[in-house]
């Protein structure tokens, strides 16, 4: 699932609405709402049209610093702690046999692809619930106004997360949490 999810949020290629099929109909008995949300995505990519969604997505997602879908960039801003982040994250792939290709390492859909080979545990449910999710929210709220089809992506992603769409932390000190466990420590 994690696979098909990435593909949304990635650049928009041919192969996206078959991802996104596959999503809809996994999605739907299990998270309804998100499924819907995903439908009504499809309806406007579809009136949109492949050259059309393209620049929407580059227009909301790389024009924008504020609505990157960058995790560390999210989370840390421009510092070495995104730095440190990145690096955790590359070790981390690289110890699983993952490769991040040509993007970097805290792409949403990066992380997203990983998350499908990534063993269940204290380390994913960080990397999920620290990190993507607060990091999500953040994208969403500064799109909230902005006419984009890609905020319904966003949404139905956090409800599949379980972290609903409600707005997520409060705090804009966003980091993952310090644990002896954890692979994506906040440095002093």
């Amino acid at each position: 699932m994690y696979q098909h999810l990435a593909s949304l949020v990635s650049y928009p290629d041919p192969g996206l609405f078959l991802a996104l099929e596959h999503c809809i109909q996994a999605l739907a008995p299990e998270v309804p709402e998100a499924a819907t949300l995903l439908e009504h995505f499809r309806e406007v990519a579809g009136e949109l049209g492949q050259d059309a969604l393209e620049e929407a997505y580059i227009q909301m997602f790389e024009m924008q610093a504020e609505t990157a879908l960058y995790i560390g960039h999210q989370l840390f801003g421009e510092d070495w702690r995104r730095g440190t982040f990145m690096a955790c994250l590359k070790e981390r792939y690289q110890e699983c046999g993952f490769s991040c290709g040509a993007e970097l390492p805290d792409h949403a859909s990066v992380i997203l692809r990983f998350l499908e080979v990534e063993q269940p545990g204290p380390e994913k449910e960080e990397l999920i619930g620290d990190c993507i999710v607060p990091a999500l929210h953040k994208v969403l709220r500064a799109i909230e106004g902005k006419k984009t089809p890609y905020g319904n992506v966003l949404r139905a992603l956090l409800l599949y997360l379980g972290a609903g769409c409600d707005g997520g932390t409060e705090t804009e000190d966003l980091s993952c949490r310090p644990s002896s466990l954890s692979l994506f420590p906040i440095l002093p």
